[in-house]
């Protein structure tokens, strides 16, 4: 049976008032950008995407020299991107016509033609990318299920094939250890963890919480040799964060003590992580000490963080908005010091009035509005 939707109603104006309509408009059309993403080994070489052309495409920056430069430039644009450690190739995914369906191709950082990264491994839904010096680790998803490869010495070989969801999560910094998420247990919304040799894909160790609970792998320690993996877990009905050696296969649950959600990721020496802390509408920043299991806010202001990372020298990048002030990109160095990083190209969006907080007590507690 076919359903017939009444068209959508667009009208040419919504308000009779010019200025009130050209700022409603300025809105909806000021462009984007998203928090800098660098190659770990090459941190002036930066990506990241923007809407600025109309959609949202890749962005080139080198931040040694100070340009930015388009990289993709696609009827539908392209979101998903990275660099290879030693920033000297940008990969991003080719689909066909936005449709998510397709494979990664590589160029040169610097601009140059763009060729298939992978070319022995087929189309299909991207599951996953890891890129090392030495090997790289992906993932493809299609109709009749998942399959995962690597490619290393100039060979790629499918190392994991199910018919169920699986996807490459993490490769440590060595490039010794793999870890996949799985659902082989057949509940693809609460996967399992396993990892992997790199080197005959031998299990190095395996983790799976039980039915309606799951894990998700973030990523290994930044540190060579260090075999600690990040993960989210499920266990007291939200996700929370715990450290994983997979070596030992010891694990440590992290209490941060804050209600709401959390997103998490490290700092570069593996000392302490960058917590996003998300509750009532807004997001706060936080470093959590592993040594002494301390959590200090990182005093950012009062709105919503889009993602956020650590460079090199400390300095926190973040992306930043509230209901009042339009999006960008801040760094707060490590001595504290707050400013604006990236700005989106052209006029800015138009300000606009600060919210309060109301809450309202409902049968099921107190809510949010």
């Amino acid at each position: 049976m076919t359903t017939q939707h009444p068209p959508a109603v667009i009208p040419d104006r919504l308000f009779d008032d010019d200025e009130a309509e050209a700022r409603w408009r300025a809105r909806f059309r000021a462009p984007r950008v998203s928090v800098p993403d660098w190659a770990v080994d090459a941190p002036d070489k930066n990506l990241y995407v923007s809407n600025a052309s109309g959609v949202w495409e890749v962005y080139a920056w080198d931040r040694a020299t100070g340009e930015h430069r388009q990289v993709t430039d696609r009827p539908n644009g392209t979101l998903s991107a990275t660099t290879s450690p030693d920033g000297t190739s940008i990969w991003w995914f080719n689909d066909t016509d936005g449709d998510e369906f397709g494979s990664w191709v590589r160029e040169p950082f610097n601009g140059g033609e763009a060729e298939q990264a992978l070319p022995d491994v087929h189309d299909g839904y991207p599951a996953g990318l890891e890129i090392g010096h030495r090997v790289t680790a992906v993932g493809v998803s299609t109709d009749d299920g998942s399959e995962l490869f690597l490619h290393a010495e100039g060979k790629t070989e499918r190392f994991y094939a199910s018919k169920d969801d699986a996807g490459v999560a993490a490769l440590s910094r060595d490039e010794r250890l793999i870890a996949i998420s799985h659902s082989e247990h057949g509940d693809s919304r609460h996967p399992a963890v396993r990892v992997l040799a790199a080197d005959g894909f031998a299990t190095v160790a395996e983790k799976w919480d039980g039915e309606g609970k799951g894990l998700t792998p973030l990523e290994f320690s930044p540190v060579a040799g260090d075999a600690r993996l990040l993960v989210l877990h499920e266990r007291r009905g939200r996700e929370e964060l715990l450290l994983w050696d997979v070596e030992r296969d010891t694990e440590t649950e992290l209490s941060l003590d804050l209600p709401g959600e959390v997103a998490a990721g490290w700092y570069p020496k593996a000392d302490a992580l960058l917590v996003v802390h998300f509750h009532e509408g807004r997001s706060s920043l936080y470093r959590y000490d592993l040594s002494t299991a301390e959590l200090s806010s990182l005093d950012t202001p009062k709105g919503r963080i889009g993602g956020a990372s650590v460079r090199p020298d400390g300095t926190v990048e973040y992306s930043w908005s509230s209901a009042a002030r339009p999006p960008v990109i801040r760094a707060r160095a490590a001595d504290g010091t707050d400013s604006v990083l990236l700005t989106p190209p052209g006029d800015p969006a138009p300000g606009s009035a600060p919210v309060v907080d109301a809450f309202v007590e409902g049968p099921g507690g107190r809510v949010h509005a």
